[in-house]
């Protein structure tokens, strides 16, 4: 199972509880398997490719995983993926005037209410994370790094979760400084994503109305 940017996926879903849902199920859902849900949810399975498409291409990510991947090999881009989740729970107050803990105790009640919506490994994923408040943690470095170990033990990612905090630890700035360059440009992509969306939503039921 992999636990990678989720809160940055769940963040730029604004107030949407459906859209977070979406988003939040975004890796789980392959193909054109999107086409069955309801059409929020939907959207938020869209917008999280359309996250993750401009994340990989930019160019800033691209010199990151560069100076990752003596450490982690092709998965340099998914340790980057966490690496931003820590520093944007890091820097929460930068992004958000509602503080962390709201913001994912939130989160975990309207995920718990639309249960329905969420493919069985990510109902698993959502337990873990209510017991730990994974979420919320991505802030504290020891409990960062116990997520970081358990993709270790769960997946094929090479590093343990200590050595990849060390990594972290030992690039801290330069990771941070890639972060604040990078996150506000995908606020803003993800913006006007979602602003295309509304309307090509809008002039579709303009046509059924006429």
């Amino acid at each position: 199972m992999k636990i990678m940017n989720y809160l940055a996926h769940i963040y730029l879903s604004g107030n949407d509880k459906l859209l977070m849902i979406g988003n939040f199920i975004g890796d789980t859902v392959k193909g054109r398997k999107y086409e069955g849900l309801q059409p929020v949810v939907r959207k938020g399975v869209l917008m999280h490719r359309a996250i993750d498409d401009f994340t990989d291409r930019h160019p800033i990510n691209a010199k990151i995983r560069k100076l990752l991947h003596p450490e982690f090999g092709k998965y340099a881009g998914v340790y980057l993926d966490m690496y931003y989740d820590h520093f944007l729970a890091a820097g929460w107050n930068d992004f958000s005037e509602v503080s962390l803990m709201k913001f994912c105790t939130g989160f975990y009640l309207d995920a718990l209410f639309r249960f329905k919506y969420l493919p069985f490994k990510i109902r698993v994923l959502l337990y873990m994370f209510i017991a730990g408040n994974r979420l919320k943690n991505y802030a504290n470095l020891d409990k960062f790094e116990e997520s970081l170990e358990y993709m270790h033990k769960h997946s094929n990612l090479p590093r343990t979760g200590r050595d990849a905090v060390e990594c972290l630890t030992n690039n801290y700035e330069v990771l941070k400084g890639a972060f604040y360059e990078f996150f506000p440009l995908l606020v803003n992509h993800t913006r006007i994503w979602r602003e295309k969306q509304d309307e090509v939503l809008l002039k579709y039921n303009s046509r059924i109305i006429l």
